[in-house]
């Protein structure tokens, strides 16, 4: 089965975001509100999921900001908490890897990384990212094999500059092998 089998798909639900986050299409819409524009703080997430405790976008941006914070033991309990509430949840599993490679946690990293490999095949970000993580695990043909597809799916997405840096990480890998 070709790897670009689910692709229009993931790409249509990336142009939707995208499409969704233009600015432009806000000029006919009225003006926002302070509480509107206002960017959830840790403390308003915090009594958004004392108010309800199954509310995964708000143990989602929690995470987020703990992350930028560099607070990676809270981030990973929260996008934890997203899986545990949606296992599907492949933006969880992104994040939560992220902050397992900043605490060096790169079996764990590898394993996040396979689950959003299994959710969205397509992804040539996250064949890289794990890449890394192989790399540091000691398993360089692992690792090669992974910058190998993430290459190859950029190419086919038109990422001709992700596809270069993979391709030069690739012949570092294999020069180190």
């Amino acid at each position: 089965m070709p790897m670009t089998k689910y692709l229009p798909s993931k790409l249509s639900i990336l142009t939707a975001i995208a499409l969704v986050s233009i600015q432009s299409l806000a000029i006919a819409a009225p003006e926002p509100t302070a509480t509107e524009t206002a960017q959830p703080t840790i403390a308003s997430l915090n009594a958004a999921l004392k108010e309800n405790p199954q509310d995964i976008d708000a143990y989602l941006h929690r995470g987020i900001l703990h992350a930028q914070l560099q607070q990676n033991i809270p981030a990973i309990v929260d996008y934890t908490e997203v899986i545990r509430l949606d296992p599907n949840h492949a933006l969880a599993y992104t994040n939560r890897a992220a902050a397992k490679l900043n605490m060096k946690d790169y079996r764990g990293a590898y394993v996040d990384y396979t689950q959003v490999i299994r959710l969205l095949p397509e992804k040539a970000i996250t064949y890289n990212n794990r890449a890394y993580a192989r790399h540091q695990l000691g398993d360089c043909k692992g690792a090669i094999a992974d910058l190998r597809i993430a290459a190859e799916l950029f190419r086919i997405q038109g990422d001709t500059y992700n596809q270069q840096r993979t391709l030069t990480n690739l012949k570092a890998f294999q020069r180190k092998r």
